[in-house]
C-alpha cells in the first residue's frame, strides 16, 4: 500500500473512531486532516461503504 493511501485509511479510520464518540460528521474534515468534507466524504464512502453522515446516524441508532 502506498503511503498516502495508507494515511487516507488512518484518516478514515480516526473519523470512525470519533463519529462512534458522537462527534458530528461536518467537524470531522479538519480534525482528522482532510482538506474539506467533501474529500472526506469521497474518501470515507469509497473506504467504508457509506457517508460519515449515514454512518454516524447508524452507530447512534444501534446505540440508542
Amino acid at each position: 500500500m502506498p503511503p498516502h493511501m495508507y494515511l487516507t485509511h488512518l484518516r478514515v479510520q480516526r473519523a470512525q473512531q470519533l463519529l462512534t464518540q458522537g462527534v458530528r460528521a461536518s467537524e470531522l474534515a479538519p480534525r482528522v486532516g482532510f482538506y474539506d468534507q467533501s474529500q472526506l466524504t469521497r474518501h470515507f464512502r469509497r473506504i467504508v461503504g457509506v457517508t460519515p453522515a449515514r454512518y454516524g446516524n447508524a452507530r447512534v441508532s444501534v446505540a440508542g
